[in-house]
């Protein structure tokens, strides 16, 4: 058999020309396949997000109706504050009996920053502490020297004031700066439950004739009469005592007297220990008239020093 050649060229030419055909259409037929799975997502990509619902405003505050008065505030608490009222110029009675002195000033205007309702009262040295226990007593504001023993029982807010020991005797008696060996067989007195009294029983021993009373002013009565050699207690309510006509016999002996183990860390008051909240808010109204002054005022009524 025989072929020409334009013959073969279009037999060759009638072949491939389906092929190529077929082969875009099936690439065709994959990218329109393609597109339409995509077209779910595109849709949702591009469709806006939905709205969210708009949040509710907060109703008004109710108001009060014609003729009805508004809701009270909460109820100031109450607090008693207890103090001694025999230790000038800390605390005493005045000439109407009242509390009055240092403490009870700066008791009042920290009651009055804290917003407390706090009356003042008095009770024996020996009752302060059971009676702070006992929940007749909220604060106790009695120049209590803050001590780790006291600490066992109460709890104490910051420090308010803090004053050195010493002691005092007949003027003449003793030399003014004369060495504590010298009290040795020497009657002493001082007023019991005090740290006051730690310190001579730790200090002395059995080297003096210690003498307890029921108050300070007790004892110096006694060393004014002469029935004692010695009187040892804070060193600011004694110097009041020593300006006072009632003081002229005595004069101060020694150095002061400085023991934190027994002497404590200053003084501070007093509250049960359950009784947090009330002791914060006592101890931010104290640092705050501290801060601004108001502290400085009150305390330069009583005293040509500082105290703090």
């Amino acid at each position: 058999m025989t072929f020409s050649i334009g013959s073969s060229i279009q037999t060759a030419m009638s072949f491939r020309v389906p092929q190529r055909f077929a082969r875009a259409r099936t690439l065709m037929m994959g990218v329109l396949a393609g597109a339409l799975a995509l077209a779910p997502f595109l849709v949702a990509a591009q469709a806006p997000a939905p709205s969210q619902p708009p949040r509710p405003r907060p109703a008004p505050a109710p108001k009060p109706k014609a003729g009805q008065k508004p809701p009270a505030p909460p109820p100031v608490p109450k607090v008693t504050v207890v103090t001694e009222g025999k230790f000038p110029p800390f605390n005493m009675l005045d000439a109407q009996g009242k509390p009055a002195g240092f403490e009870i000033d700066l008791a009042n205007a920290i009651c009055q920053r804290a917003k407390l309702d706090c009356k003042v009262v008095t009770a024996k040295w020996d009752d302060i502490i059971p009676g702070l226990l006992d929940k007749r007593y909220d604060i106790a504001v009695a120049s209590l020297q803050i001590t780790s023993e006291r600490r066992k029982y109460i709890a104490f807010s910051r420090r308010y004031y803090t004053a050195p020991a010493a002691f005092v005797t007949a003027k003449g008696a003793l030399p003014v700066d004369g060495a504590p060996a010298l009290l040795r067989g020497k009657s002493v007195g001082v007023q019991r439950a005090t740290t006051f009294t730690d310190y001579l029983d730790r200090a002395f021993r059995k080297t003096i004739k210690l003498r307890q009373f029921p108050t300070t002013d007790d004892a110096r009565r006694e060393l004014a009469a002469g029935k004692l050699d010695a009187v040892l207690g804070d060193k600011v309510a004694l110097w009041k005592w020593l300006e006072s006509p009632d003081g002229a016999c005595c004069a101060f002996f020694g150095q002061d007297v400085k023991d934190t183990r027994t002497l404590g860390e200053g003084v501070g008051a007093g509250f049960r220990k359950d009784e947090l909240k009330l002791r914060e808010a006592f101890n931010k109204a104290l640092a705050d008239m501290i801060a601004d002054g108001a502290y400085r005022k009150i305390a330069d009524r009583y005293f040509p020093f500082p105290i703090y």
